[in-house]
Parts: C-alpha cells; sequence; structure tokens
C-alpha cells in the first residue's frame, strides 16, 4: 500500500504538514497547562484577598458589624463568604453561600463537597473570627473550559495559516524546477545549448551541470550513430553497385572473364551480409535485455566463428585465459571482439600467428596482436574515425562500428604498433562490480 504522496510538492506538504501539526499541538498542549494553572493562580489570589478583605473590614468594624446588623448577610458577589467564630458559631454569610459551614479546619485553600456540590475554599482567621471565601468548581471548569476553546480555536487557525504559508512557499520554491522542466520541454533532440540554472536556484547548479554532461553525451552518441549509419549506408551501396556490374558483365562475357565477375559478385554479396549482420546485431543489442557473459566465453564463441578464415590462410592464435565480466551486453561484446580479430586475420600473413594477451590494469579487456603490416603513428590516429581508407582501400567500418560500441557501453579501444611489426588493438572496460 502506498501511502507517501509522488509529487515532490506533495511530499514536503506532508512533511511540513505533519511537523506544523506535531508543533502545534505540543504548544497547545503546554500553553492550555500554563493558562491552566495561572487561571487556577489567579482565582486562589481571588479568593484570598476576598477573604482577607472582609477579614480587615471585620476587624475594622466598618462593613461587616453593619452586614451582620442587617441580618447576617455579607454584600459579596460571585464569590461566597462566611464568618464564624473560633467555636464554629456562623456569625454572617454572603448571598449564594452554602449550608453547612464553609469554613477548613486549618487556615489556607482547600475544597470541600457541600449540598452536592465542590467549592474552592480559602479560610483566614483574624482575632476571635475565622473567615472563608468560596466559589463553585464546576464555574472554574466552565471557564477554563470556556479558555480552552478559545485558545483551541486560536491555534487552530494559527495552523490552518501555516498550512496555507507553507503551500505558497513550497509553490514558490518549487518555481525554478517548473522553470527547468520547461526549458526542457522545449528541447529539439538537436539542440546544443546547455540548459541554464533558472533564477535564484543555486541549489539545482550540480543537477543542471549533470544534465548538460548527459545531455552532452547523449549529442555525442548520436552525433556518432548518425555517422555511423551514413557510413554503414554508404558500405551497403558500395557492395550492391558492385554486385549490379559483376552480374551485368557475367551476363555479357563468358569464360574466365566471367567467372572472375561472378566470383567478384559473389565477394560482395559476402561483405553486404556482413555489413547487414553487424548492422542487425548492434539493432538487436539496442532492444533487447543486457544479457552479459564472461570475456572468455565470448572470446571462445568468436573463435569458434572464425575457425574456417583461421584454417584457410594457416593462422594459429595464442591466447591467455581471460577474466571477469565486462558492463556490456554479451552481444556487442562479440561485434566488438570479432571485428578486432578479422581485421587481425585480414592483415595477417599467412602462417601467422595472433596473439590474445589479458589486460591486468584492474579493468576487463583484451590485447590483441597480429603481424600485418601494421599503422604509422599518423594512420592509428585517424584509423578510428569514420570514413578513414585503410590498406587496400577500404574504409575501416569494423574499426568505426567498434569505437560506437565502446563509446556506448563506457569502453575504451586504443591502437599501438605490436612489438615486432603489426598492429596492436586494446579493448576494454571497468570491472562490472565497479559500474
Amino acid at each position: 500500500m502506498r501511502l507517501a504522496p509522488s509529487s515532490l510538492r506533495g511530499r514536503l506538504l506532508l512533511g511540513l504538514g505533519l511537523g506544523l501539526s506535531v508543533l502545534w499541538l505540543g504548544l497547545a498542549l503546554w500553553l492550555h497547562h500554563e493558562v491552566r494553572d495561572r487561571v487556577a493562580a489567579v482565582l486562589d489570589e481571588r479568593l484570598a484577598a476576598s477573604a482577607r478583605m472582609v477579614a480587615s473590614l471585620v476587624d475594622a468594624g466598618a462593613a461587616a458589624p453593619a452586614a451582620l446588623a442587617e441580618g447576617g448577610r455579607l454584600p459579596l458577589r460571585g464569590i461566597a463568604c462566611e464568618v464564624s467564630g473560633l467555636r464554629g458559631e456562623l456569625l454572617a454569610r454572603s448571598s449564594g453561600a452554602p449550608e453547612g459551614g464553609l469554613a477548613l479546619v486549618e487556615d489556607g485553600f482547600g475544597q470541600r463537597r457541600l449540598d452536592g456540590e465542590v467549592w474552592r475554599v480559602f479560610t483566614v482567621t483574624q482575632g476571635d473570627l475565622r473567615v472563608a471565601s468560596a466559589e463553585r468548581m464546576a464555574g472554574r471548569t466552565g471557564f477554563m473550559r470556556q479558555v480552552a476553546l478559545v485558545l483551541l480555536a486560536a491555534l487552530s487557525l494559527g495552523l490552518l495559516a501555516s498550512l496555507a504559508l507553507v503551500w505558497w512557499a513550497v509553490g514558490r520554491a518549487l518555481g525554478p524546477l517548473s522553470s527547468l522542466r520547461d526549458q526542457l520541454a522545449g528541447r529539439d533532440a538537436g539542440d546544443r545549448r546547455a540548459v541554464a540554472t533558472p533564477p535564484g536556484a543555486v541549489e539545482l547548479e550540480p543537477m543542471v551541470a549533470t544534465l548538460n554532461q548527459v545531455l552532452g553525451r547523449e549529442r555525442d552518441v548520436l552525433d556518432r550513430e548518425r555517422r555511423l549509419t551514413d557510413d554503414l549506408a554508404h558500405e551497403l551501396r558500395t557492395p550492391l553497385a558492385a554486385i549490379r556490374t559483376q552480374l551485368q558483365v557475367a551476363q555479357r562475357t563468358e569464360g574466365p572473364r566471367a567467372d572472375h565477375a561472378r566470383d567478384a559478385a559473389e565477394q560482395a554479396a559476402e561483405r553486404l551480409g556482413h555489413s547487414l549482420d553487424q548492422l542487425l546485431a548492434l539493432a538487436r543489442e539496442r532492444s533487447a535485455p543486457a544479457d552479459r557473459a564472461s570475456l572468455d566465453a565470448v572470446l571462445d564463441g568468436v573463435l569458434e566463428e572464425l575457425a574456417a578464415p583461421l584454417r584457410a590462410r594457416n593462422l594459429s592464435v595464442r591466447r591467455d585465459a581471460v577474466a571477469g565480466v565486462p558492463p556490456a551486453p554479451a552481444g556487442l561484446v562479440r561485434i566488438v571482439l570479432r571485428n578486432v580479430l578479422e581485421n587481425a586475420v585480414r592483415h595477417s600473413p599467412e602462417g601467422g600467428i595472433i596473439g590474445v594477451t589479458a589486460l591486468e590494469d584492474g579493468g576487463v579487456g583484451v590485447r590483441i596482436d597480429d603481424q600485418g603490416p601494421g599503422l604509422d603513428a599518423e594512420q592509428r590516429r585517424r584509423a578510428l574515425d569514420r570514413g578513414w581508407r585503410g590498406h587496400g582501400g577500404g574504409r575501416g567500418l569494423g574499426l568505426a562500428i567498434v569505437t560506437t560500441i565502446m563509446a556506448r557501453t563506457d569502453g575504451r579501444v586504443a591502437l599501438a604498433a605490436a612489438p615486432g611489426g603489426g598492429l596492436r588493438v586494446r579493448v576494454s572496460w571497468p570491472s562490472a562490480d565497479s559500474v
């Protein structure tokens, strides 16, 4: 069951709302206890002041004797008051005072239940008289309830106002994200402009910088694949034209010339089929799940596929055991190794040796050496470029595909001179455990 909101705004509002609610609830409880204690203290002071006032009047012989003379009633309002002797004889009481005597045994505050009601009582002794003032606890409780309701209403309004301010503040704070979204939504696939950090969003600068790096890599990949597509289109047109030309020659001639034309057409068809196979493999690996395999197992499979060309040229392969799993689909790794090894087979002299050595630099990869004519420094620098023509006039499309795949899978390809002549091709990936 999903409880958290799916949007960043919802998460912020939920988190801040819960935090504010807990804060305001704690504040309400604290204020309620503080107000209750302070109001109770004020009401007790009121009781004590009333009792002391009556005691001082009785002692001065002013209002109390007159009230006693008029019928034993004290002219007080809101507070019940009673004057009695030390032996408990009642001398006077205010209107509304309960029957049964209010005075406590000892001076001070206390509570008594009289006539079915609980009273808060303060008693003070003045000479031969005892004065008690009291008020109903029900009245106090009602008053405190009203205070609590007013406090709760004020705090509820404050909480609602705080949540409204939070809603507004979150909306304002997320404004730069909306601006960034609008920038990205309005971009074309070929847009090379950098994404700008929205004003007032310094915290987004690292994310925007990373986003620009990702977009730059995507543009580079698209450019490489667009150029690769152009090269493939040219590579497909060339054998098609050759097949058409050679078939026309074979139809119009006879004898050795016709046989040569048919052989040339067959070679062009093989070249075309090979290019189509690689193109289809690239397309399949783009859409298929990224299954991985050990580099040693992939290398075994590629050498089995090249067994016939190796035997035809009497070539031998000296290889090491290769450990590790590249962080790339096994199909793409197979294309890389096949292209490099096919290039080595094509340029190696008959009876030559092709060396396959495992790399020992912490990554996963191999070093493939042939005994062919090799490339000089300038040729090695340009050999991985699109459209470069190598030995025999070939366009070097195999290495171009290798370059594209290695860039797509975070791998590296490098060319160097092999010891004793020939070309050394180094292909490597970071270890799958470190990706």
